[in-house]
Protein backbone atom coordinates (compact mmCIF):
# COMPACT_ATOMS: atom_id res chain seq x y z
CA UNK A 1 0.00 0.00 0.00
CA UNK A 2 1.33 3.03 -0.79
CA UNK A 3 1.53 5.30 2.36
CA UNK A 4 4.15 7.38 1.34
CA UNK A 5 1.99 9.52 -1.32
CA UNK A 6 -1.89 8.82 -0.40
CA UNK A 7 -3.48 8.73 3.02
CA UNK A 8 -4.19 5.15 4.05
CA UNK A 9 -7.95 5.02 5.60
CA UNK A 10 -8.26 4.19 9.42
CA UNK A 11 -11.21 2.28 9.06
CA UNK A 12 -11.32 1.59 13.23
CA UNK A 13 -10.86 5.72 13.55
CA UNK A 14 -13.86 6.30 10.90
CA UNK A 15 -16.28 3.45 12.69
CA UNK A 16 -15.74 5.40 16.17
CA UNK A 17 -16.46 8.71 14.40
CA UNK A 18 -19.49 7.74 12.43
CA UNK A 19 -20.66 5.68 15.43
CA UNK A 20 -21.44 2.47 13.51
CA UNK A 21 -22.21 0.02 16.37
CA UNK A 22 -24.27 2.62 18.16
CA UNK A 23 -26.30 3.11 14.46
CA UNK A 24 -26.68 -0.20 14.05
CA UNK A 25 -28.33 -1.08 17.14
CA UNK A 26 -30.42 2.21 16.71
CA UNK A 27 -31.48 1.13 13.42
CA UNK A 28 -32.12 -2.33 13.64
CA UNK A 29 -34.65 -1.63 17.24
CA UNK A 30 -36.99 0.22 14.25
CA UNK A 31 -36.72 -2.48 11.96
CA UNK A 32 -34.58 -0.32 9.27
CA UNK A 33 -33.31 -0.80 6.83
CA UNK A 34 -36.17 -2.57 5.61
CA UNK A 35 -36.30 -5.72 4.38
CA UNK A 36 -37.22 -4.94 0.93
CA UNK A 37 -34.79 -1.75 0.59
CA UNK A 38 -32.93 -1.21 -2.73
CA UNK A 39 -30.76 1.82 -1.42
CA UNK A 40 -28.06 2.86 0.93
CA UNK A 41 -29.59 4.32 4.29
CA UNK A 42 -28.46 7.22 5.87
CA UNK A 43 -25.24 5.91 7.82
CA UNK A 44 -24.28 3.58 5.28
CA UNK A 45 -24.35 6.78 3.02
CA UNK A 46 -22.15 8.63 5.78
CA UNK A 47 -19.63 5.43 4.98
CA UNK A 48 -19.80 6.08 1.23
CA UNK A 49 -19.64 9.86 1.09
CA UNK A 50 -16.27 9.31 3.92
CA UNK A 51 -14.59 7.11 1.36
CA UNK A 52 -15.12 9.34 -1.34
CA UNK A 53 -13.77 12.66 -0.27
CA UNK A 54 -10.63 10.30 0.59
CA UNK A 55 -10.65 9.34 -3.18
CA UNK A 56 -11.04 13.01 -4.04
CA UNK A 57 -8.04 14.22 -2.22
CA UNK A 58 -6.22 11.40 -3.64
CA UNK A 59 -6.92 12.71 -7.33
CA UNK A 60 -5.71 15.91 -6.11
CA UNK A 61 -2.92 14.71 -5.13
CA UNK A 62 -1.84 12.62 -8.12
CA UNK A 63 -3.04 15.73 -10.39
CA UNK A 64 -0.58 17.80 -8.71
CA UNK A 65 2.57 15.06 -8.31
CA UNK A 66 1.90 14.07 -12.48
CA UNK A 67 1.79 18.14 -12.89
CA UNK A 68 5.11 18.23 -11.57
CA UNK A 69 6.79 15.63 -13.04
CA UNK A 70 4.89 16.75 -16.89
CA UNK A 71 7.01 20.02 -16.08
CA UNK A 72 10.26 18.16 -14.85
CA UNK A 73 10.11 16.16 -18.16
CA UNK A 74 9.51 19.29 -20.14
CA UNK A 75 12.59 20.89 -18.73
CA UNK A 76 14.40 17.56 -19.22
CA UNK A 77 13.59 17.37 -22.91
CA UNK A 78 14.29 21.11 -23.35
CA UNK A 79 18.17 19.93 -22.55
CA UNK A 80 17.91 17.57 -24.78
CA UNK A 81 17.00 19.96 -27.80
CA UNK A 82 18.29 23.35 -26.88
CA UNK A 83 21.87 22.92 -27.23
CA UNK A 84 24.54 24.60 -30.11
CA UNK A 85 28.11 22.50 -29.42
CA UNK A 86 28.84 24.92 -32.95
CA UNK A 87 27.76 28.21 -31.07
CA UNK A 88 30.18 27.04 -27.74
CA UNK A 89 33.47 26.39 -30.46
CA UNK A 90 32.24 29.81 -32.00
CA UNK A 91 32.41 31.40 -28.60
CA UNK A 92 35.59 29.76 -27.76
CA UNK A 93 37.75 30.94 -30.39
CA UNK A 94 36.90 34.01 -30.31
CA UNK A 95 37.70 34.21 -26.47
CA UNK A 96 41.30 32.73 -27.56
CA UNK A 97 41.47 35.33 -30.42
CA UNK A 98 40.55 38.39 -28.10
CA UNK A 99 43.06 36.90 -25.40
CA UNK A 100 46.06 36.89 -27.91
CA UNK A 101 45.03 40.35 -29.09
CA UNK A 102 44.96 41.71 -25.79
CA UNK A 103 48.38 40.13 -24.68
CA UNK A 104 50.03 41.45 -28.36
CA UNK A 105 48.71 44.83 -27.70
CA UNK A 106 50.35 44.44 -23.91
CA UNK A 107 53.62 43.44 -25.16
CA UNK A 108 53.87 45.70 -27.59
CA UNK A 109 54.18 48.37 -25.32
CA UNK A 110 56.48 46.21 -23.00
CA UNK A 111 58.43 45.60 -26.24
CA UNK A 112 58.82 49.59 -26.59
CA UNK A 113 60.16 49.99 -23.54
CA UNK A 114 62.67 46.95 -23.40
CA UNK A 115 64.12 48.41 -26.87
CA UNK A 116 64.68 51.68 -25.55
CA UNK A 117 66.24 50.40 -22.76
CA UNK A 118 68.19 48.04 -24.87
CA UNK A 119 69.49 50.71 -27.15
CA UNK A 120 70.46 52.69 -24.29
CA UNK A 121 72.29 49.74 -23.16
CA UNK A 122 74.26 49.15 -26.02
CA UNK A 123 75.38 52.93 -26.45
CA UNK A 124 76.51 53.20 -23.35
CA UNK A 125 78.33 49.74 -23.74
CA UNK A 126 80.12 50.78 -26.89
CA UNK A 127 80.76 54.24 -25.85
CA UNK A 128 82.64 53.34 -22.90
CA UNK A 129 84.20 50.36 -24.62
CA UNK A 130 82.40 47.81 -21.61
CA UNK A 131 82.15 43.85 -22.75
CA UNK A 132 80.59 42.35 -19.17
CA UNK A 133 77.75 42.40 -17.29
CA UNK A 134 77.06 45.25 -15.20
CA UNK A 135 78.05 43.49 -11.16
CA UNK A 136 74.90 44.47 -8.42
CA UNK A 137 74.30 44.54 -5.26
CA UNK A 138 71.47 43.65 -3.37
CA UNK A 139 69.28 45.82 -1.28
CA UNK A 140 70.83 44.33 1.76
CA UNK A 141 74.24 45.80 1.05
CA UNK A 142 72.54 49.32 0.74
CA UNK A 143 71.16 49.07 4.11
CA UNK A 144 74.45 47.65 5.49
CA UNK A 145 75.99 50.50 4.38
CA UNK A 146 73.78 52.61 5.92
CA UNK A 147 74.18 50.84 8.57
CA UNK A 148 78.02 51.14 8.56
CA UNK A 149 78.31 55.04 7.85
CA UNK A 150 75.09 55.27 10.73
CA UNK A 151 77.55 53.23 13.51
CA UNK A 152 80.72 55.19 12.60
CA UNK A 153 79.49 58.76 13.02
CA UNK A 154 77.77 57.91 16.26
CA UNK A 155 81.09 55.97 17.37
CA UNK A 156 83.17 58.68 16.14
CA UNK A 157 81.20 61.47 17.14
CA UNK A 158 80.82 60.26 20.89
CA UNK A 159 84.50 59.55 20.98
CA UNK A 160 85.55 63.10 19.56
CA UNK A 161 83.20 64.39 22.49
CA UNK A 162 84.50 62.60 25.24
CA UNK A 163 88.22 63.98 23.98
CA UNK A 164 87.26 67.96 23.21
CA UNK A 165 84.69 68.01 26.34
CA UNK A 166 88.07 68.78 28.84
CA UNK A 167 88.80 72.28 26.61
CA UNK A 168 84.96 73.20 25.71
CA UNK A 169 83.71 75.75 27.75
CA UNK A 170 80.15 74.42 27.29
CA UNK A 171 81.65 71.14 28.98
CA UNK A 172 79.99 68.11 27.03
CA UNK A 173 77.32 69.59 25.66
CA UNK A 174 78.91 71.87 23.71
CA UNK A 175 81.56 69.19 22.94
CA UNK A 176 78.95 67.23 21.22
CA UNK A 177 77.90 69.57 18.84
CA UNK A 178 81.63 70.50 17.62
CA UNK A 179 81.96 66.33 17.05
CA UNK A 180 78.81 65.99 14.92
CA UNK A 181 80.46 69.11 12.41
CA UNK A 182 83.67 67.10 12.67
CA UNK A 183 82.33 63.51 12.05
CA UNK A 184 79.52 64.78 9.55
CA UNK A 185 82.53 66.91 7.47
CA UNK A 186 84.88 63.51 7.89
CA UNK A 187 82.93 60.95 7.27
CA UNK A 188 80.46 62.37 4.71
CA UNK A 189 83.94 64.25 2.64
CA UNK A 190 85.43 60.65 2.29
CA UNK A 191 82.20 58.96 1.54
CA UNK A 192 81.71 61.20 -1.58
CA UNK A 193 85.32 61.17 -2.36
CA UNK A 194 84.63 57.09 -2.54
CA UNK A 195 82.51 57.83 -4.42
CA UNK A 196 84.32 59.94 -6.83
CA UNK A 197 87.31 57.41 -7.43
CA UNK A 198 85.26 55.53 -9.35
CA UNK A 199 85.68 57.71 -12.45
CA UNK A 200 89.40 55.84 -12.73
CA UNK A 201 87.43 52.83 -14.50
CA UNK A 202 86.02 55.73 -17.08
CA UNK A 203 87.14 55.35 -20.69
CA UNK A 204 87.10 59.17 -20.70
CA UNK A 205 90.81 60.96 -19.42
CA UNK A 206 89.11 64.12 -18.25
CA UNK A 207 86.69 61.42 -15.88
CA UNK A 208 89.51 59.12 -14.96
CA UNK A 209 91.68 62.22 -14.45
CA UNK A 210 88.96 63.18 -11.84
CA UNK A 211 88.84 59.78 -10.21
CA UNK A 212 92.74 60.08 -9.73
CA UNK A 213 92.66 63.63 -7.86
CA UNK A 214 89.60 62.24 -5.67
CA UNK A 215 92.08 59.29 -4.53
CA UNK A 216 94.36 62.15 -3.92
CA UNK A 217 92.43 64.13 -2.10
CA UNK A 218 91.24 61.44 -0.20
CA UNK A 219 94.67 60.26 1.29
CA UNK A 220 95.38 64.21 1.74
CA UNK A 221 92.02 65.29 3.23
CA UNK A 222 91.61 62.54 5.84
CA UNK A 223 95.76 62.71 6.49
CA UNK A 224 95.27 66.59 7.40
CA UNK A 225 91.35 66.79 8.57
CA UNK A 226 92.20 64.61 11.02
CA UNK A 227 95.37 65.68 11.89
CA UNK A 228 94.07 69.48 12.43
CA UNK A 229 91.11 67.87 14.59
CA UNK A 230 93.65 65.76 17.00
CA UNK A 231 95.49 69.43 16.89
CA UNK A 232 92.54 71.79 18.14
CA UNK A 233 91.59 69.04 20.58
CA UNK A 234 95.23 69.34 22.09
CA UNK A 235 94.85 73.30 22.13
CA UNK A 236 91.53 73.53 23.40
CA UNK A 237 92.48 70.97 26.42
CA UNK A 238 95.02 73.85 27.90
CA UNK A 239 93.23 77.12 26.50
CA UNK A 240 89.26 77.83 25.71
CA UNK A 241 89.64 81.33 23.99
CA UNK A 242 90.73 81.43 20.27
CA UNK A 243 91.37 77.42 20.38
CA UNK A 244 91.12 77.51 16.72
CA UNK A 245 93.28 80.06 15.67
CA UNK A 246 95.90 78.23 17.87
CA UNK A 247 95.25 75.01 16.17
CA UNK A 248 96.14 76.12 12.91
CA UNK A 249 99.17 78.03 14.11
CA UNK A 250 100.32 74.66 15.77
CA UNK A 251 99.32 72.56 12.77
CA UNK A 252 101.76 74.95 10.35
CA UNK A 253 104.39 75.26 12.47
CA UNK A 254 105.02 71.33 13.56
CA UNK A 255 101.94 69.12 11.96
CA UNK A 256 102.91 65.91 13.40
CA UNK A 257 103.91 67.69 17.08
CA UNK A 258 101.23 66.04 18.75
CA UNK A 259 102.48 65.74 22.35
CA UNK A 260 99.01 64.22 23.83
CA UNK A 261 98.38 60.46 23.22
CA UNK A 262 94.96 61.04 23.27
CA UNK A 263 95.28 63.62 20.19
CA UNK A 264 96.70 60.74 18.68
CA UNK A 265 94.43 58.27 19.41
CA UNK A 266 91.60 61.00 18.12
CA UNK A 267 93.77 61.47 14.77
CA UNK A 268 93.85 57.30 14.07
CA UNK A 269 90.03 56.95 14.80
CA UNK A 270 89.46 59.71 12.51
CA UNK A 271 91.87 58.53 10.03
CA UNK A 272 90.69 54.79 10.11
CA UNK A 273 86.48 56.03 9.96
CA UNK A 274 87.67 58.23 7.16
CA UNK A 275 89.51 54.98 5.02
CA UNK A 276 85.98 52.80 5.92
CA UNK A 277 83.35 55.66 5.12
CA UNK A 278 85.82 55.66 1.63
CA UNK A 279 85.50 52.66 1.06
CA UNK A 280 81.80 52.13 1.57
CA UNK A 281 81.63 55.28 -1.24
CA UNK A 282 83.30 53.31 -3.54
CA UNK A 283 81.17 49.60 -2.75
CA UNK A 284 77.97 52.09 -3.05
CA UNK A 285 77.50 51.89 -6.40
CA UNK A 286 77.68 48.14 -7.04
CA UNK A 287 79.60 48.31 -10.17
CA UNK A 288 82.77 50.57 -10.64
CA UNK A 289 82.23 51.84 -13.53
CA UNK A 290 80.16 55.16 -13.28
CA UNK A 291 76.68 54.57 -14.57
CA UNK A 292 76.48 51.47 -15.70
CA UNK A 293 74.77 49.80 -13.25
CA UNK A 294 71.85 51.87 -13.55
CA UNK A 295 71.95 51.54 -17.82
CA UNK A 296 72.39 47.61 -17.40
CA UNK A 297 70.26 46.77 -14.52
CA UNK A 298 66.99 48.85 -16.04
CA UNK A 299 67.65 47.28 -19.22
CA UNK A 300 67.37 43.88 -17.08
CA UNK A 301 64.69 45.20 -15.17
CA UNK A 302 62.59 46.30 -18.46
CA UNK A 303 63.38 42.24 -19.95
CA UNK A 304 62.21 40.84 -16.49
CA UNK A 305 58.96 43.09 -16.65
CA UNK A 306 58.43 41.77 -20.27
CA UNK A 307 59.46 38.22 -19.60
CA UNK A 308 56.75 37.92 -16.66
CA UNK A 309 54.10 39.55 -18.57
CA UNK A 310 54.65 37.15 -21.52
CA UNK A 311 54.21 34.13 -18.97
CA UNK A 312 50.75 36.08 -17.36
CA UNK A 313 49.33 36.17 -20.89
CA UNK A 314 50.43 32.79 -21.63
CA UNK A 315 49.16 31.09 -18.36
CA UNK A 316 45.52 32.85 -18.73
CA UNK A 317 45.30 32.11 -22.36
CA UNK A 318 46.24 28.21 -21.58
CA UNK A 319 43.59 28.67 -18.88
CA UNK A 320 41.28 29.79 -21.03
CA UNK A 321 41.66 26.87 -23.54
CA UNK A 322 41.09 24.62 -20.32
CA UNK A 323 37.96 26.39 -19.16
CA UNK A 324 36.15 26.28 -22.53
CA UNK A 325 37.14 22.18 -23.14
CA UNK A 326 35.90 21.78 -19.41
CA UNK A 327 32.84 23.90 -20.85
CA UNK A 328 32.10 21.71 -23.78
CA UNK A 329 32.62 18.55 -21.84
CA UNK A 330 30.32 19.65 -19.45
CA UNK A 331 27.29 19.68 -22.08
CA UNK A 332 28.23 15.86 -22.59
CA UNK A 333 28.17 15.26 -19.11
CA UNK A 334 24.48 17.36 -18.78
CA UNK A 335 22.98 15.13 -21.45
CA UNK A 336 24.20 12.11 -19.78
CA UNK A 337 22.51 13.17 -16.82
CA UNK A 338 19.69 14.38 -17.95
CA UNK A 339 18.93 10.50 -19.61
CA UNK A 340 19.17 9.25 -16.40
CA UNK A 341 17.27 12.25 -15.11
CA UNK A 342 14.45 11.49 -17.52
CA UNK A 343 14.72 7.90 -16.77
CA UNK A 344 13.99 8.28 -13.15
CA UNK A 345 11.28 10.93 -13.81
CA UNK A 346 9.12 8.17 -16.36
CA UNK A 347 10.00 6.12 -12.87
CA UNK A 348 7.97 8.18 -10.67
CA UNK A 349 4.97 9.50 -13.59
CA UNK A 350 3.92 5.34 -13.59
CA UNK A 351 4.76 5.35 -9.65
CA UNK A 352 2.42 8.02 -8.85
CA UNK A 353 -0.60 6.46 -11.88
CA UNK A 354 0.11 2.57 -10.28
CA UNK A 355 0.07 3.83 -6.78
CA UNK A 356 -3.48 5.89 -7.40
CA UNK A 357 -5.05 2.85 -9.00
CA UNK A 358 -3.79 0.65 -5.78
CA UNK A 359 -4.73 3.46 -3.60
CA UNK A 360 -8.90 2.65 -5.39
CA UNK A 361 -8.99 -0.51 -4.27
CA UNK A 362 -7.53 0.33 -0.76
CA UNK A 363 -10.25 2.90 -0.38
CA UNK A 364 -12.90 0.09 -1.84
CA UNK A 365 -11.63 -2.62 0.34
CA UNK A 366 -12.29 0.08 3.50
CA UNK A 367 -15.72 0.98 2.21
CA UNK A 368 -16.21 -2.78 2.44
CA UNK A 369 -15.54 -3.25 5.59
CA UNK A 370 -17.08 -0.60 7.27
CA UNK A 371 -20.45 -1.51 5.66
CA UNK A 372 -19.56 -5.05 6.72
CA UNK A 373 -19.26 -3.63 10.40
CA UNK A 374 -22.23 -1.84 10.23
CA UNK A 375 -24.17 -4.73 8.98
CA UNK A 376 -23.54 -7.00 10.52
CA UNK A 377 -24.16 -5.31 13.99
CA UNK A 378 -27.69 -4.46 12.42
CA UNK A 379 -28.38 -8.20 11.26
CA UNK A 380 -27.56 -9.43 14.45
CA UNK A 381 -29.50 -6.92 16.77
CA UNK A 382 -32.30 -8.23 14.12
CA UNK A 383 -31.90 -11.89 15.58
CA UNK A 384 -31.08 -12.85 11.69
CA UNK A 385 -32.99 -10.93 9.31
CA UNK A 386 -31.33 -8.12 7.01
CA UNK A 387 -31.96 -6.62 3.35
CA UNK A 388 -31.07 -9.30 0.49
CA UNK A 389 -28.55 -5.97 -0.73
CA UNK A 390 -26.26 -6.45 2.84
CA UNK A 391 -24.63 -9.55 0.86
CA UNK A 392 -23.96 -7.48 -2.25
CA UNK A 393 -19.95 -6.01 -2.57
CA UNK A 394 -19.86 -2.14 -2.85
CA UNK A 395 -18.10 -0.92 -5.49
CA UNK A 396 -16.58 2.58 -5.84
CA UNK A 397 -17.49 5.27 -8.18
CA UNK A 398 -14.86 5.92 -9.25
CA UNK A 399 -14.15 9.90 -10.11
CA UNK A 400 -12.68 10.45 -13.61
CA UNK A 401 -9.17 9.31 -13.63
CA UNK A 402 -6.31 11.51 -12.58
CA UNK A 403 -4.50 12.94 -15.97
CA UNK A 404 -1.36 10.99 -16.48
CA UNK A 405 -0.77 12.08 -20.31
CA UNK A 406 2.73 12.99 -21.02
CA UNK A 407 4.23 15.77 -23.14
CA UNK A 408 3.67 15.93 -26.52
CA UNK A 409 6.95 16.41 -27.66
CA UNK A 410 8.69 14.02 -25.38
CA UNK A 411 11.51 12.15 -27.18
CA UNK A 412 12.04 8.70 -27.71
CA UNK A 413 14.55 6.94 -26.09
CA UNK A 414 15.81 6.07 -29.18
CA UNK A 415 15.78 9.72 -30.09
CA UNK A 416 17.87 10.54 -27.17
CA UNK A 417 20.19 7.88 -27.74
CA UNK A 418 21.10 9.68 -31.44
CA UNK A 419 21.01 13.05 -29.69
CA UNK A 420 23.98 12.20 -27.23
CA UNK A 421 25.91 10.25 -30.01
CA UNK A 422 25.55 12.87 -32.76
CA UNK A 423 26.27 15.47 -29.55
CA UNK A 424 29.45 13.29 -28.41
CA UNK A 425 30.87 13.29 -31.66
CA UNK A 426 30.57 17.01 -32.41
CA UNK A 427 32.09 17.66 -28.77
CA UNK A 428 35.48 15.54 -29.72
CA UNK A 429 35.41 17.48 -33.13
CA UNK A 430 34.88 20.71 -31.15
CA UNK A 431 37.74 19.74 -28.70
CA UNK A 432 39.94 18.95 -31.54
CA UNK A 433 39.29 22.30 -33.47
CA UNK A 434 39.66 24.35 -30.22
CA UNK A 435 43.24 22.19 -29.64
CA UNK A 436 44.50 23.58 -33.06
CA UNK A 437 43.46 27.23 -32.41
CA UNK A 438 44.90 26.87 -29.19
CA UNK A 439 48.08 26.07 -30.56
CA UNK A 440 47.62 28.54 -33.37
CA UNK A 441 47.26 31.46 -30.69
CA UNK A 442 50.02 30.14 -28.20
CA UNK A 443 52.61 30.15 -31.44
CA UNK A 444 51.58 33.98 -32.84
CA UNK A 445 51.72 35.11 -28.89
CA UNK A 446 55.17 33.23 -28.81
CA UNK A 447 56.20 34.96 -32.08
CA UNK A 448 55.29 38.16 -30.72
CA UNK A 449 57.80 37.62 -27.87
CA UNK A 450 60.37 34.88 -28.57
CA UNK A 451 62.61 37.07 -30.86
CA UNK A 452 62.86 38.99 -27.71
CA UNK A 453 63.83 36.21 -25.01
CA UNK A 454 66.08 35.03 -27.43
CA UNK A 455 68.01 37.60 -27.72
CA UNK A 456 68.40 37.83 -24.07
CA UNK A 457 69.63 34.27 -24.04
CA UNK A 458 71.87 34.52 -26.73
Amino acid sequence: MPTDLFEKVNINKIAEELHLVEDAEEAAKQGLPSLDSTSLDKTETEIVGRIETYQSNAKDRGDRELAAYRKRLIDTNSKFRNHSIDSEIRNSKAQLKERVESAVTDLRGKQSLLKRAEDRLIHFQKENDLHRDASRHGKGYEVLGVGIIAVLFLIETLGNASFLAKGNELGLFGAYTEAIVISFANLGIAFLLGRLITNCHHVSWNRKSAGILAAVAFVAFAFFFNLMVAHYREITGTVLDEGGQLAMSAFRENPLGLKDFQSWMLFCMGFLFAIISFIDGIKWAGDPYPGYKKVFFRYQDEYETYKKVYDEHEEALERTFKEDSKKLNSIKQRLMGAEKERASILDGHRHVIKSYADYLNHLERAGNDLLKRYREVNRARRGGEAPARFNDKWEIEKQSPIDSTLPEDLLKREEIAAIIAETTASIDNGEKELQEEYDRVRADLRREAMHRLQTQTN
